[in-house]
């Protein structure tokens, strides 16, 4: 099979495509024929060393893809070769051959792409657990999400408007501002530059009269403090991330005083603690996705021989929505 290897920590230009020898599974897992896997960030991270979880080189990267079963292992009873899956893996997804642990498979319906199986998994995963288990949001709770052109920040805006949200999205480049609108945002706050601490309540003010019930937070720094004065009496951060690099602290005191909760996800864990709801989490999105109440945009298809070109999207921060890789016909 082929697949895209990391022999060498560093940049993606490290990547090399060659043959490698075909998959089998082991107890309890699946060998899918991979059709589609998406780039994400934390790809970058792991290709560079920077990851916390660090794979034994070589490797393949990639997170998540999707195709269909070849081959199952003992024990496994959900699945068969021939059925379309979507697979979430630590590494391994840029390859024409994945092999995922059952529990971390998902059926995919047949109105649904393998391309957009592949892009729409981590991502709306993430929002959906963010806003719904996490937050409690409700119809009609107003929804900030920072660094909302990405693909957690565009899957999290088109859930809170499809559940009744209102959603502003906060944008660090405002020429992304099409991508947010067409994703569900009625409204936009620029985090571009500037005193975001002051800077983000008085625009979420100027927009609301008063604040947020909700945060997805997903930049950390000078946003995550802006984010958190900008929230209503009672209101919930959701700390998803820190793109901007920089990890903040809590001030408990703000926390006492409004009344409002600063609560971490890490998906991750869900994924594997939770398999199982995890897996009726990604029902419900593959039935938004299939009714065209969701979707996760996809910028571009590049053949795995061109991963190198699909990674440097991101690194050069022109995505808008996701990049996905074709790695088998």
């Amino acid at each position: 099979m082929r697949a895209a290897v990391v022999k060498a920590l560093g940049p993606p230009e490290n990547l090399v495509v060659e043959d490698l020898p075909g998959r089998e599974p082991g107890p309890g897992e699946v060998v899918v024929g991979c059709r589609a896997a998406a780039v994400n960030f934390p790809d970058l991270l792991v290709i560079e060393g920077k990851y916390q979880v660090r794979p034994p080189l070589p490797f393949t990267p990639g997170k998540e893809g999707a195709g269909v079963v070849t081959a199952v292992g003992s024990e496994v009873t959900l699945f068969e070769p021939g059925d379309r899956v979507m697979a979430q893996v630590e590494w391994g997804a840029y390859a024409e051959e994945i092999v995922v642990a059952e529990k971390n498979c998902y059926p995919v319906p047949d109105g649904v792409s393998f391309e957009q199986a592949a892009a729409c998994g981590i991502a709306f995963q993430t929002a959906h657990f963010a806003l719904h288990e996490r937050a409690r949001a409700a119809a009609g709770d107003r929804v900030l999400v920072t660094g909302a052109s990405g693909s957690v920040g565009l899957a999290a805006l088109q859930l809170a408007a499809a559940h009744g949200c209102e959603a502003i999205a906060g944008l660090t480049t405002m020429d992304k501002s099409d991508a947010a609108l067409a994703a569900g945002a009625r409204h936009l706050i620029d985090l571009s530059a500037g005193d975001l601490r002051n800077l983000i309540r008085e625009q979420v003010r100027a927009i609301t009269g008063g604040g947020v019930d909700v945060v997805i937070e997903m930049l950390g720094g000078d946003a995550f403090d802006g984010a958190i004065r900008a929230l209503e009496f009672g209101g919930c951060a959701i700390v998803v991330g820190f793109a901007s690099g920089t990890i903040p602290a809590v001030r408990t005191n703000y926390t006492l005083l409004k009344n409002i909760a600063v609560v971490g996800l890490n998906w991750a864990e869900y994924r594997e603690r939770e398999p199982a709801r995890v897996r009726e989490v990604q029902a419900e999105i593959f039935d938004l996705i299939a009714s065209g109440r969701v979707e996760m945009p996809i910028q571009a298809v590049y053949p795995l021989e061109e991963v190198i070109a699909a990674c440097n999207v991101l690194r050069d921060r022109r995505i808008r929505g996701k990049v996905v890789l074709a790695t088998g016909a």
